[in-house]
């Protein structure tokens, strides 16, 4: 004990100071180890949820154009690139032999092998309808000139922000939360935690805007709402039965929303649609036909304040000639898919004579 008390007198504060740093960083790391699971493998799932979270716990409403709204659009964008970043790691296959999981499915946004952290932990902290209600305030002073135009230029006065700084977090701020409403809206748990009235009016108040406005071209990205509204709309007809079916059917019909989406389809499918929305949209339409509220009262959706408008039912026979019959001549095995929908198409043509 002599002999070590005299070596440590005689090492420099320097030297003792690099062995207690080098016992602390390993105490450190064999923590880290801990925390990450052996072999490290489960590092970036662990990052990306520290991360997810982070930005979630960001997410409040705020004046448009403001500083603190030009900080959440910041938040956005990196959780928007987390979204991004999951849906490039592989599968889970521990999720696959979790006990009590329903092996005929997909599983639940908490039991699924695709990893989506930053989506579930958006809906844990209960952020969807705080994002779906700043999604729409934003559409609606986006479309309303007189007010958009006033508040830019007060934010170039009051924070020296310049038009083109706005119209890039402006878009920015659209793409990023029209992604993360969409990715998470594709979970039905979602959807029955969600104002449903308040998603069916934003749906239709964009498809409103682009019938009377964007007859033409949409011309906008397919993040923008304009487009990827549709992916929302197509969500909640596939999944109505599990929600508050006849409450949402009733504000599908006083809204229109049907046969908006139908027009939406006819007017810009062809040539601004990404590859996979038009199919997303009659796999929609094909459960809204099997839905049993739907099947036996279809013939009121066609209905406008003088009775059953003839334009709307055109309108829907031509989404058969001019979408339905060319993608299933292209791929005929999506025939079974959407049989519901062909059934549909049918049962219009022989009670209206229509083709």
């Amino acid at each position: 004990q002599a002999i070590l008390a005299q070596r440590r007198k005689r090492q420099t504060p320097s030297a003792r100071g690099k062995q207690t740093g080098g016992t602390l960083a390993m105490a450190a790391a064999r923590y880290v180890q801990d925390d990450f699971g052996e072999g490290d493998e489960d590092r970036p799932v662990k990052v990306c949820v520290e991360a997810g979270r982070k930005c979630v716990r960001a997410i409040f409403q705020h004046a448009i154009l403001s500083p603190e709204w030009m900080q959440l659009v910041e938040s956005l964008r990196q959780l928007t690139r987390l979204v991004h970043l999951e849906g490039r790691m592989p599968a889970n296959s521990k999720v696959l032999e979790s006990a009590g999981r329903n092996k005929d499915s997909h599983g639940t946004l908490w039991d699924q092998d695709a990893n989506e952290n930053a989506i579930r932990i958006l809906v844990e902290e209960a952020k969807v309808n705080l994002c779906l209600r700043m999604l729409k305030d934003f559409k609606a002073w986006q479309y309303n000139t007189e007010e958009r135009d006033g508040t830019k230029e007060q934010a170039m006065r009051a924070y020296e922000f310049t038009s083109a700084q706005i119209e890039q977090k402006c878009k920015q701020f659209e793409e990023c939360m029209g992604i993360l409403l969409w990715r998470a809206l594709t979970h039905v748990e979602t959807l029955q935690l969600m104002d449903i009235p308040l998603l069916i009016d934003h749906c239709a108040m964009v498809l409103n805007h682009c019938q009377s406005c964007r007859t033409d071209r949409l011309e906008v990205s397919p993040n923008h709402q304009e487009v990827i509204v549709i992916r929302y709309v197509a969500s909640l007809l596939k999944h109505a039965e599990a929600l508050n079916n006849s409450e949402l059917l009733a504000r599908v019909r006083e809204l229109r929303l049907f046969p908006l989406a139908v027009s939406h389809a006819l007017l810009h499918a062809g040539s601004e649609y990404p590859e996979d929305l038009a199919m997303e949209l009659c796999l929609g339409l094909a459960s809204l036909y099997d839905n049993e509220d739907f099947n036996t009262d279809w013939i009121t959706f066609f209905q406008g304040p003088s009775g059953v408008e003839e334009e709307q039912l055109s309108a829907f026979m031509s989404l058969k000639t001019e979408v339905v019959d060319p993608m299933l001549a292209q791929d005929p095995e999506r025939k079974r898919t959407l049989r519901p929908l062909t059934d549909f198409f049918n049962a219009v043509s022989r009670k209206t004579g229509r083709r």
